[in-house]
């Protein structure tokens, strides 16, 4: 009897052992993953902000400083809706510019850059997604 107990007594322990070990391989595998998510986080946002960098330097050529500041604010937001009103916002006055009949030379530019701008700012928000 006293055999039968310390044999279970034995199996009790080398189950205990056996969990703990698991669990601790577990916990590190959990460790690693979280690890790499965060890796991977980290490469994404870095090349979102080349996005945005690379995109800046493309519309300061072209376009208004309001949207060359609202572009560098998306930096620190998350989400696209900024660029979506941006975009939105764009389309309206180009809408209105090409509604006047017979433009002149300086509108006419103003469009093109406005157009310009729009294209840029379409390919940054399609890099987010």
């Amino acid at each position: 009897m006293a055999e039968e107990e310390e044999d279970g007594i034995d199996e009790l322990m080398r189950l205990s052992r056996q969990f703990t070990r698991q669990k601790e391989e577990h916990d590190k595998q959990e460790r690693q993953r979280q690890e790499q998510g965060k890796k991977v986080k980290g490469v994404l946002q870095g090349l979102q902000d080349l996005n945005i960098s690379m995109a800046i330097s493309q519309l300061k050529t072209i376009a208004k400083p309001e949207i060359i500041r609202q572009v560098t604010s998306l930096k620190s937001k998350g989400g696209t809706e900024d660029l979506r009103k941006m975009i939105t916002s764009l389309v309206d006055d180009l809408e209105k510019e090409l509604s006047t009949t017979f433009p002149s030379k300086t509108e006419m530019v103003q469009m093109v850059n406005s157009t310009r701008t729009l294209s840029i700012l379409l390919d940054l928000y399609f890099s987010f997604h």
